[in-house]
């Protein structure tokens, strides 16, 4: 290899070597250099010297060696613990640890029915959090942006952060997003936010960079990184609340075709189906109904000691789809009847991506799909009811936070980028 060539490549290897030394502190907690070598490949000397430029910078600390516990691995045939925490000559080992607060990044779900924004530290924690129903769920894109504006600066504040030490955001929109950062969106389900450059939103308030991208695209990366598919490369997230939406994880990369992969518009054409409504929006409406019956004597179950009409205090305008599934969960027939009915039809959609892309993990998200105890069970009866493939199921250990996880996910991966640049 030439001199030349050799100048040219030293630094970009040597950015290499930091992003994953980064990486496994994201991943990890207090770590000696035997562990980074083990989570990276990289030499003794490589690991230090990339852990002291770290810490010049200010994203890493050394921390005390000899406060810290014994390790406790499996004695080697010397009798010396392996991975111990001291070197041959018995000189502690140097430990070191991810300075967390030295940035923050900013998580945005721009849900349909629904804003939920939050900050995290370099670790992916989120130290503060907001959620709020929009007043209308037809309202329009720029209402929309200016609210997560306002929230943000209420978080900062809450947190006592100043904007400056957020170097990335993250946003999920509940549509597929171009190349260019428009929502592909009809006017009819999110009015305005098609002619958007979603990429600007945050300003003139925050000059962050802001990543955007659909909700079950980083409904995916968030349920591998920390949720029910870590370790699984073959996985299907299946975005259920409001509309049904698909994030696809296929050999380990998320899988956009185009821009649109994943989008449920074929649900049309399917027998038993015929449109995109999901588990969170029919259980509420379906639920609604139910609620409506027995209060007007034209169910079985009559309104006194109706679960489901405790619950939504005798109004079935204010039934939500968690309590459909609490009413199921206590017996209730009518929310088991619900249930039954919502599930076998996710199932039949369940069974299309199943059989066309034989994902090893099929994970329910979003709206009440946490509820997995009641959920599950009836989502793999109905769909071991259909001629298909037959994924292993899990619900989402994430709840309703997915997609806003996923957007820390991908700003956390621009930020950790954007350190070293």
């Amino acid at each position: 290899m030439s001199a030349k060539r050799t100048a040219a490549t030293a630094p970009v290897l040597r950015r290499i070597t930091a992003e994953a030394v980064l990486r496994a502190f994201v991943a990890g907690d207090e770590l000696t250099a035997g562990d980074l070598i083990a989570a990276t490949g990289l030499s003794r000397p490589t690991v230090h010297s990339v852990c002291d430029e770290l810490i010049g910078l200010g994203w890493v600390r050394e921390t005390d060696a000899a406060s810290a516990p014994a390790a406790s691995l499996p004695a080697t045939s010397g009798g010396q613990p392996a991975g111990s925490g001291s070197n041959a000559g018995g000189r502690p080992s140097r430990r070191y640890s991810l300075n967390a607060a030295a940035g923050f990044v900013a998580g945005i779900d721009l849900g349909a029915t629904k804003i939920s924004c939050c900050l995290a530290d370099l670790r992916g924690q989120i130290l503060v959090e907001a959620t709020e129903p929009w007043r209308d769920e037809h309202v329009g894109a720029p209402e929309r942006v200016m609210t997560a504006r306002r929230i943000m600066r209420a978080l900062l504040d809450e947190a006592g952060l100043k904007a400056g030490t957020v170097l990335a955001a993250g946003m999920a929109v509940p549509a597929p997003v171009t190349d260019d950062g428009h929502a592909v969106a009809l006017e009819s389900y999110l009015p305005g936010m098609a002619s958007l450059d979603l990429r600007d939103a945050l300003q003139p308030d925050f000059e962050w960079p802001l990543l955007v991208d659909n909700d079950a695209n980083l409904a995916v990366l968030a349920e591998r990184w920390c949720g029910s598919a870590q370790g699984v490369d073959n996985v299907v997230v299946l975005l259920a609340g409001e509309r049904l939406g698909a994030g696809i994880c296929l050999g380990g990369r998320l899988i956009r075709g185009s821009g649109a992969a994943g989008e449920m518009r074929f649900l049309e054409l399917v027998e038993g189906v015929g449109n995109t409504d999901a588990v969170g929006g029919m259980c509420r409406e379906l639920g609604a109904i139910a609620a409506a019956e027995i209060l007007a004597g034209d169910r079985p179950e009559t309104p006194v000691g109706s679960v489901l009409v405790e619950l939504c205090g005798h109004r079935p305008e204010d039934v939500t789809a968690e309590m459909v599934v609490e009413a199921a969960r206590r017996g209730e027939p009518a929310a088991v009847e619900v249930v039954a009915v919502v599930m076998e039809r996710t199932a039949r959609a369940a069974a299309v991506v199943s059989t066309l892309l034989d994902p090893e993990l099929l994970v329910l998200a979003g709206g009440p799909a946490g509820s997995g105890d009641v959920l599950l069970p009836v989502f793999e009866q109905k769909l071991s009811q259909l001629n298909s493939a037959r994924p292993r199921l899990a619900a989402s250990t994430l709840g309703e936070h997915s997609a806003l996880v996923g957007a820390v996910r991908t700003a956390l991966d621009h930020a950790l980028e954007r350190l070293l640049a």
